[in-house]
């Protein structure tokens, strides 16, 4: 079973991209982040043809997230249990049969970015949503279940997912900017702590040369060495963890004309899905 994780920032606009992690990855299952259409608009065609039972949760111009199963789930989720009409969308999950008869579940999120420590709605949004993920994991999950929490974080769990320089981490540490500040890793490390592990890690565990969002207007990508941040990634109960055979994330995608500032990442286990009955 292969896991993708790629915010694509605006499907509309990166259908090309998809088609080419589809055509050198063949996922199982694809989390998109950052689709920024509203349900009416969605692509629905263009993606189904490209082999994927097709499930998304989007609003106009902002946010916005789908999963893209080779096999028919068992379950779709649309954003978390105690989400309000006026929620964003940003959170999706399905339950997938393997063919040992046991469930995955896969739940996929765009995190809020938060901007900064002092924003008055932002920064206590993001931890907002952290708190509604440790209530969704503690009220209906279990840590011996085989469980994929995937997709944009918006937070480098480490310094050594930091790539954009010591002097601009210093500047963005005192300046409050988010995506590394420490009460942003409490948040994380409150739910790595229920039962999930970085599968990336797990295959990675000293790398701090590879990284996952590159500023456009910078021209991270581009530079050498490469200049960017860690956020995205594919958190895992010990079930999973137990299985996991390989992990990347995919330079040559970020590289196409006209792609997303995020690259894919993805995680291999040693677990086949089969079709829901």
């Amino acid at each position: 079973m292969r896991l993708v994780s790629f915010n694509i920032n605006g499907i509309r606009a990166r259908l090309h991209q998809l088609q080419a992690l589809i055509d050198t990855q063949q996922p199982d299952v694809i989390g998109l982040q950052e689709t920024k259409v509203q349900d009416s608009e969605f692509p629905l065609a263009d993606v189904e043809a490209m082999g994927y039972h097709v499930y998304y949760h989007g609003q106009k111009g902002h946010y916005g997230v789908a999963l893209m199963c080779r096999q028919k789930p068992q379950d779709i989720f649309y954003g978390f249990p105690d989400d309000g009409e006026e929620a964003q969308r940003r959170m999706i999950g399905v339950r997938l049969l393997a063919d040992d008869g046991e469930s995955v579940t896969v739940w996929n999120g765009y995190f809020p970015q938060g901007e900064n420590v002092s924003h008055p709605t932002k920064f206590p949004h993001k931890a907002q949503f952290y708190r509604q993920l440790t209530s969704l994991l503690n009220e209906h999950y279990r840590a011996d279940e085989r469980l994929a929490i995937m997709g944009d974080f918006n937070i480098s769990p480490e310094d050594q997912d930091i790539g954009i320089g010591e002097a601009s981490r210093k500047r963005w540490l005192r300046e409050g900017k988010a995506s590394f500040q420490p009460i942003e890793r409490e948040w994380l490390e409150g739910i790595k702590a229920w039962g999930l592990t970085d599968s990336y890690r797990l295959c990675y565990p000293e790398n701090n040369e590879w990284f996952s969002w590159f500023d456009y207007r910078s021209k991270g990508f581009d530079r050498e060495p490469k200049r960017g941040l860690r956020i995205d990634y594919i958190l895992v109960t010990q079930p999973l963890a137990d299985c996991v055979q390989a992990a990347g994330i995919d330079y040559e995608l970020r590289a196409m004309a006209r792609p997303s500032d995020h690259a894919p990442t993805w995680s291999d286990f040693a677990i086949t899905l089969s079709p829901s009955a």
